[in-house]
């Protein structure tokens, strides 16, 4: 008997411990709360600086060649600060050949194109008709981050993470279907690194390897 004591003493303390830790883990769960998307959606505003590092596609569907798709692809590191209204945008093909690189100065911008520039202030244009590349970089400021870009989008909510999933959205008389998911934290935020983006025969594609976020 005076040698069993200290063994059941022993399962008596180690049962407590357990028991105590067990109680604690609903408390620590229950510290750590979703922000809400009103909550989420507050905290981004706040941050006027950010930068994203990825991939970037445009398949374009073209009537006269039934079956194939106009295809192009690149890398794109894009800087944004929202308070000074400048913006650097550059993309840059697989093959290490640049396809564009913009700096935008509140309404003024700049694209070197072939070591060539080329200015003007209706930056959707000016990237169409140098590139052939349709990129709505205005609203995308907002889209990539589960904003609306007008008061009248529709934003649908995932009820459990409290996550932007998808946005309808208008931009220059035309509607465009955003798709996020993949959401990953980045800084203290949760953000999407894959997206899709459509508009007519016009899909977008991008994968975000970083966000980075500065105020």
């Amino acid at each position: 008997m005076s040698k069993s004591f200290p063994l059941l003493a022993l399962f008596l303390i180690f049962s407590v411990l357990l028991s105590g830790c067990a109680s604690q883990s609903p408390q620590i769960k229950a510290n750590m709360q979703t922000l809400t998307a009103e909550q989420r959606s507050a905290q981004l505003l706040k941050n006027k600086v950010w930068r994203i590092k990825g991939k970037i596609a445009f398949i374009q569907k073209v009537k006269e060649n039934k079956g194939k798709d106009k295809r192009q692809s690149a890398s794109i590191n894009w800087e944004i600060n929202e308070t000074e209204q400048t913006q650097t945008l550059n993309l840059t093909s697989f093959l290490g050949i640049n396809v564009l690189n913009l700096e935008s100065n509140k309404n003024k911008h700049l694209i070197k194109v072939n070591g060539k520039e080329y200015r003007g202030t209706n930056l959707p244009l000016l990237i169409y008709s140098l590139t052939g590349l349709t990129l709505p970089t205005k609203a995308l400021n907002y889209w990539l981050k589960g904003l609306p870009y007008n008061s009248n989008d529709e934003i649908k909510i995932d009820e459990k993470t409290q996550l932007p999933i998808s946005i309808s959205s208008y931009f220059h008389h035309s509607l465009w279907q955003i798709n996020s998911s993949n959401y990953r934290s980045f800084h203290g935020i949760d953000m999407a690194t894959k997206f899709t983006i459509k508009k007519d025969g016009l899909l977008i594609k991008i994968a975000v390897n970083s966000w980075s976020f500065s105020d």
